[in-house]
């Protein structure tokens, strides 16, 4: 009797343990042909998966002002009903662009006044906002991909994390290693070299086309090369140091989560990812 039931105990644990395998390979189908169908050429989709928590990421690269990347975080989004939609803004930022207030001309004299710091900071903030003005100028919507993932995110009830640096902090961070000779590198325009076909057409004054055309990993790698080798202390902070800081809020999120981050930080965070789990 207790052979049969030893016997019968075995046969019942080896059932289950082929019915958790069949489960967990099916889980493994499942995820490939989600990302199967959201991988693309240019690169701006990758899954990555955190080996110590079982999470799973999927990172979408943009180009900021891209109305294509918008609608594709909105169609991952929508295709992997993530438990997490984690954004590259802080949580301040986030309230002014969905306030739309980011972008409002006649409030720029006002922040310069009382934004903090030193007029290196103030002007490093003010420059900032008016390039965006005149992006949105030029019938570009600067930050549209984070309102979407939000947007979505709110729609599936799943969870928004910011996980960008302070925006206050990346300004006093670049004042503070911004130096007498980047300002003259600025005031110059020695700037770092463009891929051929994307100078071209940002010299038509295509800018929706120019942009569109960064939106691939290629490019953006050229042009952060340049950038690296004309302001390597702007490229630190700008996108190393907020690479790490992404990448360490990312891996605390828990179950599948979709990030949203511009193109330029696709291959620090992929890179610091892959290191933590080798």
């Amino acid at each position: 009797m207790q052979s049969s039931a030893r016997l019968l105990v075995g046969e019942a644990w080896k059932r289950q343990f082929l019915w958790q395998r069949h489960i967990h390979l099916g889980q493994c189908l499942q995820r490939l042909r989600v990302y199967s169908s959201l991988a693309t050429n240019d690169g701006t989709v990758t899954y990555l998966r955190n080996a110590e928590t079982g999470a799973e990421l999927y990172l979408v690269g943009t180009a900021h002002v891209s109305a294509k990347s918008a609608e594709e975080v909105r169609q991952v989004i929508l295709q992997v009903k993530p438990d997490t939609v984690a954004v590259e803004l802080c949580a301040e930022r986030a309230r002014k662009l969905m306030a739309g207030e980011e972008h409002k001309i006649q409030n720029l004299l006002r922040e310069f006044l009382n934004f903090p710091g030193g007029i290196g900071q103030k002007l490093v903030h003010i420059a900032t906002k008016s390039v965006y003005t005149l992006l949105r100028n030029t019938g570009l919507e600067p930050g549209k991909e984070f309102k979407v993932a939000i947007a979505e995110a709110q729609q599936l009830e799943s969870n928004i994390v910011y996980i960008d640096q302070d925006f206050r902090v990346t300004f006093k961070r670049i004042a503070d290693e911004m130096t007498y000779q980047d300002v003259f590198k600025l005031l110059t325009k020695q700037t770092s070299d463009m891929p051929a076909e994307l100078l071209r057409e940002f010299e038509k004054g295509d800018f929706v086309e120019g942009v569109e055309m960064l939106k691939t990993r290629e490019n953006v790698r050229v042009l952060m090369k340049g950038m690296e080798e004309v302001f390597p202390n702007l490229v630190k902070v700008l996108i190393h140091e907020r690479d790490e800081l992404m990448f360490k809020n990312l891996r605390q999120c828990k179950g599948t989560v979709v990030g949203v981050v511009g193109m330029a930080h696709m291959d620090g965070i992929e890179r610091l990812w892959k290191k933590r789990d080798t």
